[in-house]
């Protein structure tokens, strides 16, 4: 992940708590979980979400009601970047077939809490508790709570925050292309 570039960009302004959602609006990737947890949060909250896909009329036809939603539809990257940064809350609800965690890197390098889903691809990134929070894939319930648990203690948000940038620095760009380059120069 490009973690400077994550963290140059100007945070979205936002008038109250904030999750962001971003993904391809297919079943995998848990969009569905995200709106359902919506009726264990508090009514302060709001959501954006991010993209499009095969089911996002039928989601938002579902999700009419809720004035809470904010369908972004597609952007472009900086404007994910910045919406990521002002957000309280990243959340990734995958349900499988993640095979890295990339998504979740970005949201730590931007300096912002990650609450996503215990399956396989996002624990190769993640320590749980230490740099997210994770959750059973599919469980409402327990997104929300967690979600609220992020957003109703700092010092959780800021020991997150703490350790999803050092996290994210490991699998920065330039430590990458660092790598590289000492082992090309041992096997020379």
């Amino acid at each position: 992940v490009e973690v400077d570039r994550c963290r140059a960009v100007e945070p979205w302004p936002t008038e109250r708590l904030t999750i962001f959602f971003i993904g391809r609006h297919e079943p995998r990737k848990g969009l569905a979980v995200l709106l359902d947890a919506m009726a264990y949060l508090p009514s302060d909250l709001h959501l954006w979400v991010a993209s499009d896909g095969p089911e996002t009329e039928r989601l938002a036809a579902r999700a009419a009601g809720d004035p809470r939603v904010e369908w972004l539809g597609r952007i472009s990257d900086t404007e994910k970047l910045a919406r990521i940064r002002g957000a309280d809350v990243f959340c990734a609800p995958s349900l499988r077939g993640e095979s890295f965690g990339v998504v979740l890197l970005e949201g730590m390098a931007c300096g912002t809490p990650v609450v996503a889903s215990d399956i396989p691809g996002y624990a190769r990134v993640v320590r749980g508790g230490q740099d997210a929070l994770l959750v059973p894939p599919g469980d409402a319930a327990s997104l929300a709570a967690a979600i609220e648990k992020v957003l109703r203690n700092p010092d959780l948000a800021a020991g997150l925050v703490a350790g999803g940038r050092h996290r994210a620095d490991r699998f920065s760009m330039r430590r990458l292309a660092d790598q590289y380059l000492e082992s090309y120069a041992a096997l020379l």
